[in-house]
């Protein structure tokens, strides 16, 4: 599922000489009806199981770095979308899992884009191997 051939050898490195992260993430959300059904305790209560999940991936190399509110004029009437960097897509997958365990998908509905982080460079290079370098 993942190709682990940028971690075999030695990975990019940002300016600073950081490791760069392996993949990005991308969530667009928004709470369902069923969330504003709930209590204030259920939802502190969710809320509780939810910190949780996000501190055991922080302690796994997950970085979240910013949750952002959308702006009226956002197409589909989304109301938030949070920026993660990941290390691996089985932290991605565990992400998910554990949300859903917690019933995040009951309470919100979500859309996800995960991409593997590459250079400007070997994004460049990939256009010109591409099919349309043949033409």
């Amino acid at each position: 599922m993942y190709d682990d051939t940028a971690a075999k050898r030695g990975a990019q490195t940002e300016a600073d000489g950081e490791r760069m992260a392996e993949f990005s993430l991308v969530e667009i959300w928004r709470p369902r009806p069923e969330w504003h059904e709930l209590t204030q305790a259920q939802k502190k209560e969710f809320q509780a199981a939810a910190q949780a999940v996000l501190q055991t991936l922080f302690s796994k190399g997950a970085k979240l770095l910013g949750i952002h509110r959308c702006r009226a004029l956002s197409e589909g009437g989304w109301d938030v979308f949070a920026y993660w960097q990941m290390p691996n897509m089985d932290l991605v997958v565990e992400l998910s899992e554990r949300l859903e365990k917690v019933g995040w998908n009951r309470y919100f509905e979500q859309l996800n884009y995960v991409g593997k982080t590459i250079t400007a460079e070997e994004y460049s290079a990939s256009l010109l191997d591409g099919p349309e370098a043949s033409r």
